[in-house]
């Protein structure tokens, strides 16, 4: 039996593109980038990993450094250090803070995470803040409250609808410290991530997309195929 060559060719380009959409409704999203890492292992507040300051107008004498975690570690990091915060003579730290300014351009859909806990008497009622100008910081959800341990979930801050942050070179974020009620009370943080996605990252197709692509591929194909039955 003789088969046209071009019904065959028609077949196989129709395969291909079938082929080539399901591909693009499997395509996982993008990732996300670490813009800034902080895992204090070297014992000071210097970035780690990218580009990004740290800050803290925490007396001095009271920042210090001690045993870390791998919660939230990042690129292989190790457990190391983490930087430990106490109330200070008088509890005069609490109301201060810590602020670490990062640069987002050319992403979005900017998260902060970073692993923290806290003995009895050290801070526990702490505001997380973010900024658009580094200057003027605005409270992002309520107060939290460290755990005794490290445990192995991060705290998480997913500011994704902050479209001021996206894009910005000025971005920058907060964590102010209240409620240590004895001088030597601590807070340990550790793994401190800034990160986002690229604002360039062409977007994957939705499933209902995806769908319509085919079925509208299938009816073609369908209608072309009849056509060459009634010849």
């Amino acid at each position: 039996m003789f088969i046209n060559p071009n019904r065959r060719l028609t077949r196989r380009v129709f395969l291909n593109v079938v082929c080539l959409a399901l591909l693009a409704v499997s395509a996982p999203a993008a990732l996300a980038d670490e813009l800034a890492v902080w895992n204090f292992n070297d014992s000071n507040l210097s970035v780690d990993h990218g580009s990004g300051t740290l800050a803290t107008n925490i007396n001095a004498v009271n920042v210090l450094f001690a045993a870390g975690t791998t919660n939230n570690a990042r690129l292989g990091d190790s457990a190391g250090q983490s930087l430990s915060l106490q109330g200070g003579t008088g509890t005069a730290n609490n109301g201060r803070h810590i602020t670490f300014n990062v640069s987002t351009l050319g992403f979005a859909n900017i998260t902060v995470s970073f692993a923290t806990q806290g003995t009895s008497t050290g801070f526990n009622s702490n505001q997380f803040q973010y900024s658009l100008d580094g200057v003027t910081f605005i409270d992002f959800g309520l107060p939290y409250t460290p755990a005794s341990a490290f445990g192995s979930v991060p705290l998480v801050f997913s500011l994704a609808g902050i479209v001021g942050l996206s894009d910005n070179p000025n971005a920058a974020f907060r964590i102010l410290f209240n409620g240590a009620t004895s001088s030597t009370g601590t807070n340990r943080i550790d793994n401190i991530v800034v990160e986002g996605t690229a604002a360039t990252t062409t977007s994957v197709p939705e499933p209902t997309t995806a769908i319509l692509l085919l079925s509208g591929l299938s009816g073609l194909y369908g209608v072309r195929k009849r056509r060459r039955a009634a010849k």
